[in-house]
C-alpha cells in the first residue's frame, strides 16, 4: 500500500512536464507570425504618422478651411437672399405698373406711372415714361408729350430700345409738319444700328421722304429696303404696293 501510495504521489509531478510541453509548441514562432506582427506594427505606425500629419494639417490651415466653406455658405445664403429680394421687387414693380393701367382716367395714370418714374425702378421707370407720353397724346397736350420723348431720345443713361422708341414716336408725331431732314435725324441712328427695328426706321424714313415731296427718295429707301431678308411677307407687300402707287409720281 505504501508502494501505491508513493506511485501516486509522484504522478502530478508529470503534469508541468505536459504543460511545458504544450506551451513550447503554442509559442513557437514562425515565418508567418514574424511576418504578420511587422505588418501590424508598420500599419500602426502608419495610421499614427496619418492622424499626426492630418492633426498638423488642420492646425496649420484649420482656420481658413473654416474661413472659406463660412464664405461659400454666406454667398449661397446671400445670392438666395439677393435673388428672393429683386423677385420680390420686380412682382411689385409689375403690380404697380398693372395697377396705373386700370386707374378710371388719364390723370390718375399719369399720376401712378410719374410715382414709378420717380422710384428710378429701371425699364418700369422708363416704360412709364413713354406711357406718360402716350397719355398725354390722349389729352392733347402734344408739346408736352414731345418734350418728354425728347428728354428720354437725348438721355444716354437710359435703354437704348426705349430711346428708339420714344425716337419712332417723335417721328410719327412729326411726320405731316417735320422736315425730311428732321425725321432723318431722328431716325438715322437706327437705321445705322442695322438691327430688327431698321425696317421700320426706313419705312417711316421714306414715308418723310414722300410728305416732304422726295419721291426718288422714297422709292430708293423702299427699293433699298425690298433687299432686307428679315422682311416678313406683309411687310414685303406694303411695300410693294407703296412702290406701285407712288410709281407713276
Amino acid at each position: 500500500m505504501s508502494k501505491q501510495a508513493k506511485t501516486v504521489k509522484k504522478q502530478p509531478a508529470l503534469k508541468p512536464a505536459v504543460k511545458k510541453t504544450v506551451g513550447k509548441s503554442v509559442l513557437k514562432k514562425t515565418p508567418e507570425m514574424d511576418d504578420a506582427v511587422v505588418d501590424s506594427f508598420i500599419m500602426e505606425v502608419d495610421e499614427e504618422v496619418k492622424n499626426d500629419s492630418l492633426k498638423a494639417f488642420f492646425q496649420k490651415y484649420g482656420l481658413y478651411i473654416v474661413a472659406f466653406v463660412v464664405l461659400i455658405l454666406s454667398a449661397t445664403v446671400s445670392f438666395d437672399t439677393i435673388k428672393n429680394w429683386r423677385e420680390n421687387q420686380f412682382k411689385a414693380r409689375t403690380d404697380e405698373y398693372i395697377a396705373a393701367n386700370y386707374a378710371p382716367t388719364n390723370a390718375e395714370k399719369i399720376k401712378v406711372l410719374e410715382k414709378i418714374v420717380s422710384g428710378n425702378h429701371g425699364i418700369y421707370s422708363e416704360l412709364a415714361r413713354i406711357q406718360i407720353a402716350d397719355l398725354l397724346f390722349e389729352e392733347n397736350k402734344t408739346e408736352d408729350a414731345l418734350n418728354l420723348l425728347e428728354f428720354i431720345i437725348t438721355n444716354d443713361e437710359l435703354n437704348p430700345r426705349i430711346r428708339n422708341l420714344a425716337a419712332f414716336k417723335v417721328a410719327a408725331a412729326k411726320i405731316d409738319t417735320a422736315s425730311y431732314e428732321q425725321i432723318e435725324s431722328l431716325l438715322m441712328p437706327i437705321i445705322s444700328a442695322n438691327d430688327s427695328w431698321s425696317p421700320i426706321a426706313q419705312e417711316y424714313l421714306a414715308l418723310a421722304a414722300i410728305k416732304n415731296g422726295k419721291i426718288e427718295k422714297a422709292k430708293a429707301i423702299y427699293t433699298n429696303l425690298l433687299q432686307d431678308t428679315r422682311l416678313s411677307v406683309e411687310f414685303r407687300n406694303r411695300i410693294q404696293d407703296m412702290l406701285t402707287t407712288i410709281a407713276d409720281i
